[in-house]
């Protein structure tokens, strides 16, 4: 069942950021504060929001380098708790962030009267980044092309749309959840969509609820999904199998009435029987 094409056609771009240094050096907290009042809102999104992207690539829970900094250079490790509990993604903007930052700090420096020095060349040193946008040439006109788009797209784009033109752009809510709450009517989706946290799921696990969430609007059986699901790149796929077997039983059964590995394993046996069927073709 395809849904809608009469409102306004989703355009998906990606992101890549220019890194400048932009002054300021902090030696000590007292220093990092002074530092995280005054520099420009552009480096304190460099400084927390961007691990948000990356933090994968790390193997542990995002750290901010305020937090990662605090504990691991400067060894005031009950401040880089502080910090470091002071999660980016729980504020709806920079200005609010920031905020919550320095409280922190200054609560932490008023019961300090002597404070750690980071060792010679290991002090903090305030950047800014400048965020090139680029239009991918995907463009969705209906939830099925949507769907499709989705397993296409990189990690970079699906970040921007979910995360970072919000903050950047001071929109109300991501991309994804505006465009189908607003073009495709699509309320119900748009709201699951919004309480996906970034902070607790890697994007391709996000990118894995995304397929879910949306393949059960269009309407799609388990099957049909995984028939969508297998023309993907090679490597989406197998995260895919993987991030479906860890999804919670209840997810799944309330979208499909099948379990986690149920639904992994109709994936993969429809995988073999596409490559196998390729091959055929491709001998033939």
């Amino acid at each position: 069942m395809t849904r809608r094409r009469d409102g306004q056609p989703f355009k998906f771009a990606t992101s890549s950021s220019l890194v400048t240094v932009c002054g300021p050096r902090a030696g000590n907290a007292a220093e990092l504060l002074e530092g995280v009042r005054t520099v420009s809102g552009s480096s304190i999104y460099h400084h927390s929001h961007q691990v948000y992207r990356e933090w994968q690539a790390f193997g542990r829970p995002p750290v901010h380098d305020f937090g990662y900094w605090a504990s691991e250079v400067l060894r005031e490790r009950s401040l880089g708790e502080k910090l470091s509990m002071t999660d980016p993604t729980q504020y709806q903007d920079i200005r609010s962030f920031r905020e919550a930052l320095a409280g922190a700090m200054e609560e932490y420096l008023a019961a300090r009267p002597l404070l750690n020095r980071c060792p010679p060349g290991g002090e903090f040193v305030f950047c800014e980044s400048t965020s090139v946008i680029v239009d991918t040439g995907v463009v969705a006109r209906d939830l099925g092309e949507f769907i499709s788009a989705m397993g296409r797209v990189t990690n970079r784009s699906l970040y921007y749309h979910l995360f970072e033109a919000r903050l950047r752009l001071k929109r109300p809510d991501n991309d994804f959840s505006i465009w189908l709450g607003e073009q495709m009517g699509e309320k119900e989706a748009a709201e699951e969509i919004t309480r996906l946290d970034i902070s607790v799921y890697t994007l391709e696990q996000i990118r894995a609820r995304l397929l879910f969430i949306l393949g059960q609007r269009q309407g799609l059986t388990p099957l049909a999904l995984v028939r969508t699901l297998v023309q993907l790149p090679t490597d989406i796929v197998e995260t895919i199998v993987t991030e479906v077997v860890n999804l919670p039983a209840r997810t799944l059964n309330r979208l499909w009435e099948r379990s986690p590995r149920e639904l992994a394993q109709a994936l993969g046996a429809e995988i073999k029987r596409w490559k196998g069927g390729n091959r055929q073709h491709g001998a033939g």
